[in-house]
């Protein structure tokens, strides 16, 4: 009898040893203390109650240690929270007691003996049918990684683990207890030791996992057209899915979570899981203009290398989760790019030979200037509430022709796109500005997403434009919203849309004639009525079906050759067109002496001399109107957006003029002199008096002179 129960001992001993053992050592900061557990000396008291306490720890699979004895002790790793163990009784107190006090050797309980096939399914699922019942439901560990059962009978226990944190890349092997069990973990020594001499009926077990933690890199990017740019000050939020529900909880880290100046963050020390980040805004006064995806998840999961990778099994079925380019993962699991989209947008004017791509010209006024704006669509276009296009002008200098706007389109593969409807077109001036609006509907715009919008049209220049100086400048904004958000207000201050405004110009210019004599009766001052045809000769003028070359919004028929040659517009041989655009006349403006044409556009002209003062010459020849100017561009570019994140591409600053390689002043006054004529004598008038009188003299003097001859003669 002594010999079998010292085989029992010894049997439950290893038991202890084989089944509930785990690799520890000492961590500082990870003793376990625990209450004294219930013992009894030599028979299983069936009638006490028993337990088992279980310590999950995590380690990182560089940790090793000591075998666990059944009772607390310092264990490594860190607690592990949130893993679920089930409980079975694999044998009751008397089938406990048959085996102890019955059961030869060559029957020794293993834990596989409990499973259909233990190496292809050691869980729940597995068991033999008829240990499937769970004994105690699930119970999962707390903060402080521990779970427990409690108030057992006497019997043996299989203990699976049913469900593993995330972190987890290998579940603990299921494992055998027996409640009671023979205590060998008493640190008392000698005599004093109850060791191989108590039944321990509060078991504590330290099954271990192994869990995997990887650092990724967040890159932030953002694009705008073809151009990509690393974005500093964008603020994310990092959310982890808990191990026992669907739901995700803010992980909280060391540092806010802000690209740098590379665009970049780290994510250190992520545990083996299912993740998603969310981006929250740009930090305070660096806002940079791209669209934020506050509403889009961009879900990754750590796999048990460490490694970054998609989230797809299981599947997510969060209509919020990312799923297109702006969101990526490399091939080593290193690196998540997150990239936020920008539209841009390029106003342009036709110049009058047709050169498109400028974004300054010269046009007169009643002329026609054709404008283009070409946007850049952003690729998430469809998932925005506000997008639209404004064009504004002062009313007095451009005023925009509703129908004569239209919409084209290309995809991201820069094939046309047939069909792009705004979902309104207007055009609203007031007594200051006009205002062209082009409004789109983005959820419609999915067809040029990531490609181009170009918009055509006319605006005629108005009698009130400027003359050269900086010109008539018109402002051109893409409006489109700062989120994808599409439930906020955006009349509030912080969700107001972005603007990116671009600007052309068109410039005019302004003739001044000042008509002088120079001798005759008005001496040197300033001559009325003088009268002078203006004629231009003929470059980028259009013609009409009638031949008729367009000029200030109305048509003119050119003058012939020859008229040209008799003119002196054109030398013999010559064959340039002249059409006569103004017949100008000092005096008219209300000013002796002074004459000016207003909204002209550059190029040669002539003033031909047409009437003139009683008493003055009509002039020679024609006199060049020096109109035929050239201009600088003149903008003041910018490529920083302000604080809230809007973006003037350019300002414009007044341009230098040139004529014939020398700056000049345009509308500088042009100096014309006429001079007194001869007057010829008239029949009866003073000067036939003046001759016959001195014929007389002289007829009286020869006959003076005969008489004084005569009378020296007769002397003689």
């Amino acid at each position: 009898m002594k010999l079998k129960r010292l085989f029992t001992a010894i049997l439950s001993a290893a038991l202890a040893l084989s089944l509930c053992a785990m690799p520890a050592m000492a961590v500082e900061g990870t003793t376990t203390t625990g209450t004294t557990p219930k013992t009894s000396t030599s028979t299983i008291d069936i009638g006490q109650k028993g337990s088992i306490t279980i310590y999950k720890r995590a380690l990182d699979g560089t940790v090793s240690g000591t075998a666990g004895d059944g009772e607390t002790m310092t264990a490594p790793g860190t607690a592990l929270k949130d893993t679920g163990f089930t409980l079975y009784q694999v044998m009751n107190t008397q089938q406990l007691l048959d085996y102890y006090n019955d059961n030869p050797t060559d029957k020794q309980v293993e834990v596989e003996d409990y499973f259909t096939d233990y190496t292809k399914d050691k869980t729940a699922a597995g068991l033999k049918e008829k240990y499937k019942t769970p004994y105690r439901e699930q119970v999962f560990t707390n903060a402080q990684g521990v779970a427990q059962f409690t108030e057992l009978d006497v019997g043996m226990y299989l203990v699976i683990e049913t469900q593993a944190p995330q972190a987890v890349t290998v579940p603990a092997e299921p494992f055998l207890v027996s409640i009671p069990m023979t205590r060998i973990g008493d640190t008392a020594e000698g005599e004093a030791s109850q060791n191989q001499k108590q039944w321990l009926y509060d078991v504590t077990v330290y099954p271990k996992n192994s869990i995997a933690k990887g650092t990724v890199k967040l890159v932030k990017l953002g694009k705008q057209g073809d151009k990509t740019t690393k974005l500093a000050d964008v603020q994310f939020t990092l959310y982890r899915k808990s191990d026992t529900k669907d739901e995700y909880t803010p992980v909280q880290t060391a540092d806010p979570l802000v690209t740098d100046a590379n665009g970049e963050i780290a994510l250190k020390d992520l545990t083996k899981g299912r993740y998603y980040l969310q981006e929250t805004g740009y930090t305070a006064n660096n806002d940079k203009g791209y669209i934020l995806n506050t509403t889009g998840k961009f879900y990754f999961d750590i796999d048990k290398n460490g490694k970054a990778v998609a989230a797809t099994d299981p599947a997510i079925t969060d209509t919020n989760k990312v799923s297109d380019a702006s969101f990526t993962i490399d091939t080593t699991g290193t690196t998540l790019t997150v990239t936020n989209y920008k539209p841009d947008i390029k106003k342009t004017v036709t110049k009058r030979d047709g050169t498109a791509d400028t974004h300054e010209a010269d046009y007169g006024v009643g002329d026609d200037v054709q404008y283009t704006l070409t946007i850049k669509v952003p690729e998430n276009v469809a998932s925005l509430k506000t997008f639209k296009v404004t064009d504004t002008t002062v009313a007095s200098q451009l005023l925009q022709k509703q129908e004569s706007v239209k919409i084209s389109g290309k995809n991201s593969a820069g094939t046309a796109v047939n069909e792009i409807a705004a979902s309104s077109v207007t055009v609203t001036p007031d007594k200051n500005n006009s205002v062209m609006t082009v409004d789109f509907t983005p959820s419609t715009l999915a067809a040029v997403a990531g490609g181009e919008i170009t918009i055509t049209y006319t605006a005629t220049v108005q009698s009130g434009a400027v003359v050269a100086g900086d010109g008539n400048v018109n402002t051109a904004q893409i409006v489109y919203s700062r989120t994808t958000n599409t439930e906020i207000d955006e009349g509030t201050d912080g969700n107001k849309p972005y603007e990116i405004t671009d600007k052309g110009v068109v410039y005019t210019f302004a003739l001044n004639i000042h008509k002088t004599g120079k001798g005759g009766t008005e001496g040197e001052k300033d001559l009325k009525g003088v009268t002078f045809d203006l004629y231009k000769k003929v470059d980028t003028e259009k013609t009409n079906d009638k031949n008729e070359y367009l000029f200030c919004g109305n048509p003119y028929t050119a003058i012939n050759d020859t008229d040209a040659q008799k003119l002196g517009l054109n030398d013999s041989g010559a064959t340039e067109k002249w059409i006569k655009v103004k017949t100008l006349t000092t005096g008219d403006d209300g000013k002796d002496g002074y004459a000016s044409a207003k909204g002209l556009p550059s190029g040669t002209y002539k003033l031909v001399e047409t009437k003139t003062v009683n008493g003055y010459n009509l002039l020679s020849k024609p006199v060049d109107a020096k109109l035929n100017l050239t201009y600088s561009e003149a903008w003041e570019t910018k490529t920083t957006c302000d604080k809230n994140g809007n973006l003037t591409k350019r300002t414009i600053k007044t341009p230098t003029y040139k004529r014939d390689g020398e700056t000049v002043t345009p509308g500088e006054e042009i100096k014309i002199i006429n001079r007194a004529g001869f007057t010829l004598p008239v029949t009866g008038g003073f000067g036939t008096l003046l001759f016959s009188g001195i014929g007389v003299l002289l007829v009286l003097a020869g006959v003076g002179v005969l008489f004084s001859l005569k009378k020296k003669s007769n002397r003689a």
